[in-house]
């Protein structure tokens, strides 16, 4: 069922973020947002794709649509081999859902006190309210995040005219 996601993420050009505005947990981890974002220097403009989700050409985030479908989500985090320390996740509102893929051993959530194998094992959580971690794993561990942010200044930005096969702006 996740094959095809799996793909992609062993697949993908992982950089380390290096993001001025990331959060600090982030920095210098591959963890990348291929969903939506706001633009923090431009108060009030609208949520657009993130760089890296108009590098992969939605692909990433489309797959988590197909999967997911009844999840709203606007944002897609993806990770390969990051361990994240005690957290709540202040930007997000109401439930995440978290995947994990790969070949690995360990490596589950633990959301307060209680541990998640996330192995092929799609997990629903409000990250916002409840303090989560990741335990030691072995091997590559990828997992993607599927929230939805809370930045009241968002709003989806008018469709975009595009051209039919025929050269026809539609």
């Amino acid at each position: 069922m996740f094959d095809t996601l799996e793909k992609m993420l062993i697949d993908y050009p992982w950089k380390v973020n290096k993001h001025t505005k990331t959060t600090a947990m982030r920095k210098g981890q591959y963890s990348i947002n291929v969903g939506k974002t706001s633009h923090w220097t431009k108060p009030g403009k609208p949520i657009l794709p993130s760089v890296a989700m108009r590098e992969n050409k939605h692909q990433i985030y489309d797959e988590c649509a197909r999967l997911f479908p009844e999840h709203n989500f606007d944002c897609v985090m993806i990770n390969k081999n990051f361990k994240c320390p005690p957290h709540k996740d202040k930007n997000n509102i109401g439930e995440s859902i978290i995947i994990g893929l790969g070949n690995y051993n360990g490596g589950d959530l633990v959301v307060e006190g209680d541990g998640q194998c996330l192995l092929y094992s799609p997990f629903i959580f409000n990250g916002s309210e409840k303090e989560h971690w990741v335990e030691d794993w072995t091997g590559d561990r990828y997992t993607v995040v599927l929230c939805k942010s809370k930045f009241k200044n968002f709003r989806e930005p008018p469709p975009q005219p595009h051209q039919t096969d025929d050269g026809v702006s539609v």
